[in-house]
């Protein structure tokens, strides 16, 4: 089998900022600079305006073009020619000015960019997409941007029921709602590259597989925003981070989402939730954390869980597998029925400036913790116990603990919590006002008889944070520690001078009543006030460099050439067997005009083809190599990385292919079938005279060596192809997040970036497979490599035959005297060309399925050498976001697994795997 074988309440406006671009809502006329050149564009380029399906299937298809933007809405009807199609390496900007593109046949996207190129969409309605594979409203091999866009109605058999990107899905100030997947990302899904979301609203999208509005096997940030509504029959009601994906909500709400699984908002496989000034309100599990259950450590500061079920399961609220950090929480009216109706973690629970209480559970109604408890200045209980329906039987006792720490001043209904520090106040009432008094239910704060009020006396009514502090690295470009232990939930200054209060808030100074409490629509979908304005811009924001793939500019689209019918009588059969003879031989001779067109697509590629030898730096075994820190208190370590090889003994060398218009890819069949999707040509008319036999024979041996021709660069393909060999290549760390690979500080103000490697990890899940010759692979050489995925290792060498350098089994047609040898040359050729039709076909397909991932080398990366020698080296990362495109592309090519865009994926016919 070859190797392409193997695959197959808010108002209206939501303003999104953006590298100093502010998105207006509602301008629906595209300015009229949209028709001038670009900066960046080459003088007198254009991009004219989009109004038609036939115009923006052109536009989009136009890999070198670098802008739309459309003039009216669309409905895409052309059912017969499937997905609109972009494969390229290089930017584009899609601006709809407020309207709409919509789809009308079954099962077809609107919008599907093979390459890896940089989409930046904006200002657009994106509905009733359709898709077989994942992705029903867009999706790309590389990142992709929405600003200000509406992403609705859209159904996917595979993730990502609106949106799909093998990379990174970065939204702002847009809707996703009512998409269906049926596997993960209701709404979105985005690879390792993760998702990020600002000011946006993503409700009720629904998923039969994992993360109601977003799955991801990266990490997920949502920033500002509002999720709500969404349902899963897996895991992550709400956001399913995969594999050692993290998730991070800051000043957002994420409410009344539903999981037949774990997590009914949030669930992580195995990576850190941390989550600031935000609510996880109503949401419901049938497993595990009726709100949260994270498989490593859950980190909660100035939030509220509230009003979360875990339906015939523990950890009502939380369910943490790791360490749990309550700072300025508030944990209120969830409900378990097993351990733990607020929280429940199997290993350290840190409890600073906390509310717990008013829980349902039968044991540990408001707490269970299977690792020591630390406490400080924490309401702890009473659970409810009146009033309670469900499968429940409440109890009364407030913890199930085994070990526990009193950092002083905690109030707690009972003793089953262990805290017995001398300034520990138990008591069976704390008097809180109740939670639906919060409009939004944020806080319970306390009355004016609670015992809770100034109990802590001044100077020391801060806490300690611990250190490590897990989960604290994703949230510390956002937030200044000291300030958030100075500070209650909603912002109230802790220490006034007379006193504080136990518990996540502080009630107004005695003097100034009631009066004195900041209303609170001072969450984010309110005011903005609160912790959203304390809330810290990251060093490397997004919001203030999202804008740099905005370069325009774009070649007109060329015009489709009519198709070809072949295999139709040729009125020369009328004017007896000789004429008709020459008619199948003018057939002949167009059908290998074709095949020569195809088979000399693969001449064009080794032109195009320079490669780039790389090694692998480091040891695996982590004795030596590049600095990486996960910034997760491990610390940091050595770890391997790919770096550019100028010596005799590369590892592997990379296929490089020339971003010219001619070199690139082409994109495949719309409809999957495999077959070529270039217009035919042209039949040229031809003049028949009365032919003779000798005439013919010589026609006939023309088109004989002509066809040899094209079985010699089938073959030499073959041989080619069989040298390559698949690199599974994944990128580690993040610059935004300020982790990864350890950087000089000369590199910019952030010290981590990423880089690239082979991934071989027990998740077998790589970003992008890259092509590569091995260290001993020589394709210019006579020997088989044979060692290429897909490729049967025991194939047996071609002997050479007469004229080729490679073998040939065909019968070679030689000039003879009569009717005779016409008619068996003629036969043999016929056999020659079905022979040839498979093997000319893998060129196309390989064409089709190919693309490339941009990457470059970046200098200044930390190294220790294996003798201990601190160094400085380049390092592979990727490149997939400049405006003027990647510095390398690198040949990819797709495989099975995991869920990607496959090049056949709709295929269901001959030359497939379906």
């Amino acid at each position: 089998m070859s190797l392409w074988g193997w695959e197959r309440g808010h108002a209206r406006t939501l303003v999104a900022v953006a590298a100093g671009v502010v998105v207006l809502l509602g301008l629906n006329t595209p300015p009229a600079s949209a028709r001038a050149a670009a900066p960046g564009t080459p003088t007198g380029r254009t991009d004219p305006v989009v109004a038609t399906e036939s115009q923006l299937r052109a536009a989009w298809s136009d890999p070198t073009r670098r802008r739309i933007d459309l003039a009216a809405d669309i409905v895409l009807r052309d059912c017969a020619t499937g997905d609109p199609i972009r494969e390229s390496p290089f930017p584009l900007v899609l601006d709809g000015h407020g309207f709409t593109l919509s789809q009308a046949c079954f099962e077809k996207r609107l919008l599907r960019q093979d390459g890896t190129g940089f989409l930046d969409v904006r200002r657009v309605r994106l509905m009733r997409g359709g898709s077989d594979g994942p992705g029903a409203a867009l999706t790309s091999r590389g990142e992709i941007v929405l600003r200000d866009v509406t992403v609705r109605q859209n159904l996917a058999e595979e993730p990502g029921g609106g949106v799909f990107s093998m990379r990174r899905i970065t939204v702002f100030g847009s809707r996703l709602n009512g998409n269906l997947a049926n596997d993960d990302g209701g709404a979105l899904y985005a690879r390792r590259g993760g998702v990020q979301v600002y000011d946006s609203i993503i409700s009720n999208n629904l998923v039969d597989g994992s993360g109601g509005a977003i799955g991801s096997t990266g990490d997920i940030l949502v920033v500002r925003s509002e999720v709500d509504g969404n349902t899963t029959d897996g895991d992550g009601g709400a956001l399913y981070a995969d594999e050692d994906g993290d998730v991070t909500v800051i000043d957002s709400h994420i409410d009344g989402s539903d999981a037949d699984g774990p997590g009914g908002a949030i669930f992580t496989l195995d990576g850190d939730v941390a989550v600031l000034g935000s609510t996880l309100n109503g949401n419901r599990a049938d497993d595990r954390g009726g709100a949260i259950s994270g498989e490593a450590d859950v980190l909660v500061v100035n939030s509220t869980i509230a009003r979360n079920l875990a339906v015939a399961h523990a950890g009502g609220g939380i369910w943490a597998r790791g360490d749990l950090t309550l700072v300025n929480a508030t944990v209120a009216n969830n409900y378990a029925e097993g351990d733990g109706g607020g929280v429940l973690a199997a290993g350290r629970t840190t409890l600073i400036g906390t509310t717990l209480t008013a829980n349902i559970a039968p044991i540990g109604g408001d707490l269970g913790s299977a690792g020591p408890v630390s406490s400080f200045a924490t309401v702890i209980g009473p659970p409810v116990t009146e009033g309670v329906t469900g499968d429940t039987i409440p109890t009364r006792r407030s913890c199930r603990v085994y070990a526990a720490s009193s950092r002083g001043y905690n109030f707690v209904s009972d003793d089953s919590c262990r805290l017995t520090d001398a300034t520990d106040v138990t008591g069976q009432e704390p008097r809180l006002a109740r939670l639906e008094d919060d409009p939004r239910g944020f806080v319970l704060e306390p009355l004016p008889d609670s015992p809770l009020r100034r109990v802590i006396p001044t100077g020391r009514c801060l806490g300690q944070l611990p250190d490590p502090l897990r989960g604290g690295q994703l949230l510390s470009a956002y937030v200044d520690w000291d300030d958030v232990l100075r500070r209650d939930a909603i912002g109230r200054l802790r220490d006034g001078g007379d006193g504080c209060d136990i518990g996540a808030v502080e009630s107004p100074p005695l003097a100034s009543g009631a009066a004195a409490r900041p209303p609170h629509d001072s969450r984010p979908a309110d005011s903005g006030a609160g912790v959203r304005a304390r809330t810290r811009t990251p060093r490397n924001d997004p919001l203030a460099t999202a804008g740099r793939a905005a370069a325009t500019g774009a070649l007109p689209a060329l015009a489709a050439l009519p198709s070809q019918t072949v295999g139709r009588p040729h009125p020369a059969a009328a004017r007896g067997p000789l004429a008709a003879i020459g008619a199948t031989l003018d057939r002949m001779g167009r059908r290998l005009s074709l095949l020569r067109r195809d088979a000399g697509r693969f001449d064009q590629l080794e032109r195009c083809l320079s490669e780039v030898p790389v090694r692998q730096a480091g040891d695996p075994s982590g004795r030596w190599g590049f600095t990486y820190d996960e910034r997760d208190g491990t610390g940091p370590g050595p770890r391997t990385a790919l770096v550019p090889h100028r010596g005799p003994r590369p590892d592997f060398r990379l296929l490089d292919l020339a971003p010219r218009r001619a070199c690139l890819s082409r994109a495949p069949d719309p409809n999957g079938t495999g077959a070529d999707a270039r217009p035919q040509l042209r039949p040229h008319p031809v003049e028949h005279r009365r032919p003779g036999v000798r005439s013919l024979l010589r026609r006939l041996a023309g088109l004989s060596r002509l066809e040899e021709r094209i079985e010699d660069r089938a073959e030499r393909f073959d041989h080619w192809e069989s040298c390559l060999r698949w690199q599974p290549i994944t990128s580690a760390g993040d610059r935004e997040q300020d982790l990864g690979f350890q950087v000089s500080a000369a590199a910019g103000p952030s010290r981590h970036r990423a880089a690239l490697d082979v991934d071989l990890s027990e998740w077998d899940d790589p970003d992008y497979q890259l092509l590569s010759f091995g260290r001993r692979d020589r394709p210019e050489g006579r020997r088989e490599c044979g060692g290429e995925p897909g490729e049967s290792v025991d194939r047996a060498p071609a002997a050479p035959s007469r004229g080729s350098r490679y073998a040939t089994s065909s019968p070679r047609v030689e000039v003879g005297d009569d009717l005779d040898d016409l008619r068996q040359g003629i036969a043999g050729l016929r056999e020659d060309l079905e022979d040839l039709a498979e093997p000319v076909e893998e060129i196309t397909q390989f064409d089709e399925c190919m693309f490339t991932v941009g990457v470059r080398a970046l200098p200044g990366y930390d190294y220790v050498e294996r003798d201990g020698r601190a160094a400085r080296r380049t390092a592979l990362a990727y490149d997939l976001s400049r405006s003027r495109g990647p510095r390398l592309n690198l040949l990819a090519f797709p495989g099975e697994e995991p869920p990607q865009i496959e090049c056949n994926e709709d295929a269901a016919s001959e030359g497939t795997d379906e």
